[in-house]
């Protein structure tokens, strides 16, 4: 039989039990190591205590624990087979940090799993903090947890454990764990404040830049990164040896780019990674593409702007203008109201009388003339009819 019982938690547990843990002397210390490879790990409980171990145990493990009790040595060595069937747990298990403080976990469901599995992710910090258990899964077409995010990740230095147990209602499932330092699997950002300026004598360009922000890092952390730079020709019908102008790693947050045709519209991206410190080496998100440079036919293009803004300008000009002709001087310039006549309205009111006078005497005089042709006809009458 043998003397350890493991704990399938979250974390690791042993439990020490027959002749060895009568034979510990409670004054005395346990050492127990998982092979050769892991060093020895003194306990101060006889009976039970957790590992510390930064192999994982999914596959299984071969402990031995030794102790000293009166001048006697005692040495009794244990395995531990995880429980389940063969293939159940998960599969190709990673984690990736990206945004500071987002990781994002995927897994393959396992080759022999029920249709019915359902796998759970924990992560421990450390023994004296809680598990955290992801709450926002991916689920395949089965419905199956397939991946799962976590917010709100910080990076430390220590190894962090990982743990993905599953259950079924047709088989037991084996768990998958792994231990990993966070800051080995973070993407980091693009660089931030990326400008290009250039300059016709010489040709050259100067490129400048600031680190992307890493959160368990503080101070200045030039020392600990690494850049590269990737400069691309824009030209369409240059060819592949001129289209690209390769890739190039630096230290510094600048870089000059000499002997550029500065006529010619060129694209530069950069990204990081870590050279020292507790930052990941693998190269993180590229920035978005910064163009610099100027184009044969810009000149031309800017010539023609510049030419349509002054002729909108000027028809603008001109609208106002003769907006202003038509209103605006129509409104300054108007007739001013002359003040009433007294004396020519007299004057006309006088002569509208005076015709109509004269009108009355020109009736008059032309009655009195008929009358007078009338009284002449009849003296004619009377003589003539006096001589007969």
């Amino acid at each position: 039989m043998s003397p350890f019982l493991f704990d399938s938690g979250i974390y690791p547990h042993i439990e020490v039990s027959g002749a060895l843990a009568r034979a510990s002397d409670p004054h005395r210390s346990l050492g127990i190591h998982q092979r050769e490879d892991v060093p020895k790990l003194k306990v101060s409980s006889k009976s039970c205590f957790g590992i510390r171990q930064t192999q994982p145990i999914h596959k299984g493990a071969l402990y031995s624990v030794q102790t000293t009790y009166n001048g006697t040595e005692y040495s009794e060595e244990g395995r531990f087979i995880p429980q389940g069937m063969n293939g159940t747990s998960v599969e190709n298990f990673s984690c990736v940090i990206y945004n500071i403080s987002f990781m994002n976990c995927t897994w393959n469901v396992g080759r022999n799993a029920p249709e019915d599995t359902q796998y759970f992710l924990y992560l421990l910090y450390s023994k004296e903090e809680d598990e955290l258990q992801c709450s926002r899964y991916i689920n395949d077409a089965l419905g199956r947890h397939i991946a799962c995010s976590f917010q709100d990740v910080k990076i430390v230095k220590e190894l962090v454990y990982f743990r993905v147990n599953g259950s079924s209602n047709k088989s037991e499932i084996q768990f998958h764990d792994e231990y990993i330092r966070l800051y080995k699997i973070e993407k980091l950002t693009p660089p931030l404040n990326i400008t290009v300026n250039c300059s016709e004598d010489p040709s050259e360009c100067t490129a400048t830049w600031e680190s992307p922000k890493i959160s368990h890092l503080e101070g200045n952390t030039d020392r600990c990164l690494k850049y590269q730079i990737n400069i691309q020709n824009k030209e369409t019908n240059a060819s592949p040896k001129e289209s690209s102008d390769g890739l190039h790693e630096v230290k510094e947050r600048y870089f000059k780019i000499q002997n550029v045709n500065v006529k010619k519209t060129h694209t530069l991206q950069i990204r990081a990674s870590g050279d020292h410190c507790l930052v990941s080496y693998n190269w993180g998100e590229w920035s978005a593409p910064i163009e610099f440079g100027t184009p044969s036919n810009a000149v031309l293009i800017i010539g023609i702007v510049l030419l349509l803004i002054a002729l909108g300008t000027l028809l603008v000009a001109l609208v106002i203008f003769f907006l202003c002709k038509r209103y605006c001087l129509k409104a300054l310039f108007s007739p001013v109201p002359q003040p009433k006549n007294k004396f020519n309205e007299f004057l006309q009111q006088s002569d509208k009388y005076t015709q109509v006078h004269l009108s009355y005497v020109n009736l008059l005089i032309v009655r009195l003339y008929h009358r007078q042709d009338s009284l002449t006809e009849q003296v004619q009458v009377c003589i003539s009819v006096h001589n007969h």
